[in-house]
């Protein structure tokens, strides 16, 4: 490839995880032709809990028992505060886990079965808007069409460049490990190995979890205000305490921890979108505020930002319909008036209230599993 590409695409899409594939896949199969580039190489390592809801699969339009590679239905949950466990169930499936690696590959492939032109191993150094198009700039030479998507996470280059980032937007740490267990280690915790389990954090600035999947298992922790130091010790306190538990056991060596951030949508959100481009998934900030949930966010917010990118070609739809539709199912993304009232509440005031919540069986499944997680049992 030269410096210049001039292959002709419609939409640039900077991103394979799953917002950008379901983009290019829902562009692609309406007879656009999209570009996508990422910086891996896939399949890559993706570290995350894999906690995937029966509301985004059906988004993704893939049926649970026909996706062919790892995938564990749940329908018990456990959240644990200040001692206390708090169990709920579903009749059916409310949540499934998946890993990362398989599950992003897999929609890239779709998106590129269908069509689009996938490009791995080529980093996204510069975006330029010009009147007539968007350059996107990489180590290995340029690319131009008439929109772009932004699909490339917490540092996503087009969010960089075109999202108007403030230093005041809410940003999450987390750190997690992902290992796979010997058929020794998988019978010893196949008691612990049927549902996630979520330890909410004292000071209620995050929470750790226990998230098996087949014969993985993925433990880790996130929480807000990074910057104090405090993750390490959260996690190690977490460690320790699996490991008192025999839900990590003694011999079992975890892969090692590895960190990553987002961004929620608490307060100076980001630009979602302008004349010639959209931002979608983390890379617009959309993963749920208090959960961190961000797949969901990010397979919607692709469908429609494929959505309207094809109604900007096909009807002269200006992109800003995006923005506003995302705005309506997610909030504007500063608080209003209650909201501001109860971040002032005294801790001793907001984890009284934690406690009431999770010790209602429907104040928990409604509040915390519906709204916070978007966690709802699966259609039959």
């Amino acid at each position: 490839m030269g410096r210049s590409e001039r292959v002709e695409h419609d939409v640039i899409v900077v991103g394979g995880g799953p917002g950008g594939s379901t983009a290019a896949w829902r562009l692609a199969v309406a007879g656009a032709r999209p570009l996508v580039l990422d910086a891996a190489v896939f399949p890559r390592v993706k570290i995350c809990a894999g906690w995937v809801t029966p509301a985004a699969l059906a988004d993704l339009e893939i049926d649970p028992e026909k996706y062919p590679l790892t995938i564990q239905p749940f329908t018990t949950c456990t959240l644990t505060f200040e001692g206390t466990r708090h169990e709920t169930r579903w009749r059916r499936p409310a949540s499934y886990g998946i890993l990362r690696r398989e599950f992003d590959h897999y929609l890239l492939e779709r998106a590129a079965a269908s069509g689009a032109d996938v490009r791995g191993g080529l980093r996204v150094t510069d975006v330029c808007v010009r009147r007539d198009a968007v350059r996107v700039l990489t180590a290995q030479g340029e690319f131009e069409a008439p929109v772009v998507i932004g699909a490339g996470g917490h540092r996503c280059p087009v969010a960089r460049a075109l999202g108007r980032i403030s230093e005041r937007e809410e940003v999450v740490v987390a750190q997690e490990s992902e290992t796979r267990l010997s058929s020794d280690h998988a019978a010893t915790l196949a008691p612990f190995m049927d549902a996630p389990e979520l330890y909410v954090e004292p000071d209620l600035r995050g929470y750790g979890w226990y998230f098996p999947k087949g014969d993985w298992v993925n433990v880790g922790i996130g929480c807000t205000g990074g910057a104090d130091g405090s993750l390490p010790r959260r996690r190690e306190a977490l460690v320790d305490a699996l490991r008192a538990c025999g839900r990590l056991p003694a011999d079992l060596h975890i892969a090692p921890f590895k960190g990553h951030a987002y961004v929620v949508r608490r307060q100076a959100p980001r630009r979602l979108g302008g004349p010639r481009f959209c931002l979608v998934g983390d890379a617009a900030g959309l993963a749920r505020d208090l959960s961190g949930e961000g797949i969901g966010p990010a397979v919607r917010s692709g469908r429609l930002a494929a959505e309207a990118v094809l109604a900007h070609f096909g009807r002269g739809v200006p992109l800003d319909a995006y923005a506003r539709e995302v705005v309506r199912l997610y909030g504007r993304g500063e608080p209003g008036w209650f909201g501001q009232r109860v971040a002032r509440l005294p801790d001793t005031v907001a984890r009284a209230a934690v406690r009431l919540v999770l010790g209602s069986g429907v104040a928990r499944r409604r509040v915390v599993f519906d709204t916070i997680f978007g966690m709802k049992e699966a259609a039959q």
